[in-house]
């Protein structure tokens, strides 16, 4: 009798966990990278949090520190490539105390969120981790902020400013 009561318990509490990980389907874990300096920004530090959901939405966060000044004409943009694919998700500029310029030196943070890439042989897809070390986070020096395409103020990899590989 009490190994069936037991059993009992036991498919109550795996239900359970069946309905609720379903009812939330959206759910993913969060992971947190540091960011590495880059040539352009060999003294920064910075970490980044996101997740992907079920859906194959990207969001999260980034934070940056000690980015170098750019002047009133360029912008520090953050980039996911799958490299293995050449596809890219435009995430957004990082801002620098409520605005885009980083015309001073200093910190700059993003909330972001990509429903799909905006360019490669996969745009307008839902955005997918490819295997490990093909999923590149980048912060670039840029010129331009395009959605489609990056606008480097000199040529890659010296406008790298910071990046995370996973």
């Amino acid at each position: 009798m009490k190994l069936k009561i037991l059993s009992l318990g036991v498919v109550a509490i795996l239900a359970l966990l069946t309905v609720t990980a379903y009812a939330n389907p959206t759910a993913a874990a969060k992971t947190r990278l540091d960011l590495q300096p880059g040539p352009f920004a060999p003294n920064s530090t910075g970490e980044l949090a996101f997740r992907i959901d079920t859906s194959g939405t990207l969001s999260g966060s980034v934070e940056a520190q000690d980015l170098p000044a750019l002047g009133p004409h360029a912008f520090y943009v953050f980039w996911f490539v799958r490299t293995d694919t050449g596809d890219k998700a435009f995430l957004g500029p990082v801002v620098h105390r409520e605005s885009i310029f980083f015309v001073k030196p200093g910190d700059g943070d993003l909330r972001f969120r990509a429903p799909a890439y905006t360019t490669g042989p996969h745009a307008v897809s839902s955005i997918s981790l490819g295997a490990s070390g093909n999923n590149l986070f980048v912060l670039i020096a840029e010129n331009q902020i395009d959605t489609f395409v990056p606008h480097p103020v000199s040529a890659p990899p010296s406008s790298l400013a910071m990046m995370a590989t996973i």
